[in-house]
């Protein structure tokens, strides 16, 4: 259901969605800047990282099942309902004075990892075929651009007032992007129940998500052998196995794993998770180089804070390259925005790799490598709006978002492990030396080659207006294998 709108609608329609966009992103990256200040306050590092891992997990499964409840009974509805409970979840951690409070705060608030597929949905509920690209665009912009924003007001607010700060902010973001939606964005359509939908796949899948992200935040500090983070991986592959196979086999399924059959659904989260696994990781790679003494070789021995205005303009490029990747899906293909995003991205890489001992050098190759980042990243969500049904958006969005992160978390030890396997030892301290930059860079190198293997794949061809269900490739029913009573 697309509507035309005036320019002065489409403007609140937007503002309401960039309202949204913006709490999502404040959510996660305002914390940042706070952890050390809590760790002080409760002396555990290990027991403060709940604090995150807590809003990971809830933000996984509520990106793909609240994307899905928002197709069904309405986008807008289900919208609302999540800020609300955002904002119940923030100031639920900042009147806490204990862990366990903070935590619980942070576990509701991580209904908000639902916000951008729902926002995708909305834009194509909303906006003309032909223009979706770029607002899309414009959307995973902002919460690029939003996320870099949100650490460095983080520190200004714990520096000014204390961590609770970062939460009455999170809360006061709710409140706001509340009164957005709710006067801005018009009334969204629902699809009929179908009493046969399979509300055993949202059972099995929470446990299975949740189980398997623990298992990869958790398990460097577990230990990989140890028996809580092999029951973890165990019974999370039980469970996601378990999911696959009931909705496979469901008539009408709450998630449909089918979405995967769809060709270009299935590249561009292929490409996604590659993207996850390598240069998501830049901010992990280029923060330790700014910042570890220059005595190591490889350092170069700045503030925390001068590191984080030097990664800023990285980020910030994403309101130029967000609504470029619209720009490019509409007059050409997916695939040219996904190849060019990609090919910058590993130029970047190799010229960072050949140079990387000056501070103004490094600022403009990073700007470079986040445009390239934030374009091939931008498109996924657009072809994947383009190709599958109206009904079906935010939850194959939602989809896009838990396998990006889970590439993310594995990526991030890929990269931690790879950074210690080559050692300096300086004032009682162990950093990683130039070789070990080097193996990081090369393993980068590598994924943007597969991406742009990858986004090749990707159709040249542009979508001409909205996905019937029934133009979706089905996978085949598979048979169960279990014996059941008759």
């Amino acid at each position: 259901m697309t509507t035309t709108f005036t320019k002065a609608t489409a403007l609140k329609l937007m503002l309401g969605l960039l309202a949204a966009e913006v709490l999502s992103a404040f959510e996660l990256s305002m914390l940042y800047a706070a952890l050390r200040f809590m760790i002080t306050d409760f002396g555990s590092a290990e027991a403060v990282g709940w604090v995150m891992t807590s809003f990971f997990l809830a933000s996984a499964v509520s990106a793909a099942i609240c994307g899905r409840l928002g197709d069904i009974f309405g986008r807008k509805k289900v919208l609302l309902i999540v800020i609300f409970f955002s904002i119940i979840g923030s100031l639920i951690a900042a009147f806490s004075s204990t862990l366990e409070g903070v935590i619980l705060g942070r576990v509701i608030q991580g209904t908000a990892g639902a916000i951008f597929p729902l926002c995708i949905g909305l834009v194509r509920e909303n906006v003309k075929p032909e223009s979706a690209p770029l607002f899309i665009g414009i959307l995973a912009a902002s919460l690029t651009v939003t996320m870099g924003l949100g650490t460095f007001l983080g520190g200004i607010i714990v520096d000014n007032y204390s961590w609770h700060g970062v939460f009455f902010a999170g809360a006061l973001a709710g409140i706001v992007a509340f009164i957005a939606i709710f006067f801005w964005m018009p009334q969204s359509a629902s699809t009929p129940f179908d009493r046969r939908t399979n509300i055993l796949g949202g059972v099995l899948f929470a446990p299975a998500v949740v189980l398997l992200l623990l298992w990869i935040t958790k398990a460097p500090s577990w230990g990989w052998t140890s028996t809580n983070t092999l029951l973890c991986l165990v019974a999370g592959l039980f469970f996601m196995t378990v999911w696959v196979s009931t909705e496979l086999r469901a008539k009408v399924p709450l998630l449909d794993v089918r979405l995967l059959a769809n060709r270009q659904v299935l590249l561009v989260n292929l490409g996604s998770a590659v993207l996850g696994l390598t240069s998501f990781q830049s901010m992990q790679v280029w923060s330790i180089v700014l910042q570890q003494p220059t005595a190591t070789g490889v350092g170069l021995g700045v503030t925390a804070t001068l590191a984080g205005l030097i990664l800023l303009p990285k980020t910030l490029i994403a309101l130029a390259s967000g609504p470029t990747a619209g720009w490019l899906i509409t007059r050409y293909s997916g695939r040219v925005s996904m190849v060019l995003g990609a090919t910058i991205m590993m130029l970047g890489w190799i010229i960072l790799g050949l140079k990387h001992d000056s501070l103004i050098f490094l600022t403009l190759m990073l700007t470079f490598l986040g445009f390239g980042m934030s374009m091939f990243y931008s498109s996924i969500p657009i072809i994947i709006s383009q190709v599958v049904p109206m009904e079906r958006t935010s939850e194959a969005n939602g989809m896009m978002l838990v396998i990006r992160s889970t590439a993310m978390g594995i990526g991030a030890q890929i990269v931690a492990y790879t950074l210690d396997t080559s050692t300096i030892d300086l004032a009682g301290a162990s950093y990683p030396d130039q070789t070990a930059v080097y193996r990081v860079i090369g393993y980068v190198i590598g994924g943007c080659l597969l991406m742009i293997l990858i986004s090749s794949f990707v159709s040249k061809e542009r979508a001409k207006g909205p996905v019937s269900a029934h133009a979706m490739p089905v996978a085949p029913v598979i048979p169960s294998t279990t014996v059941t009573g008759k």
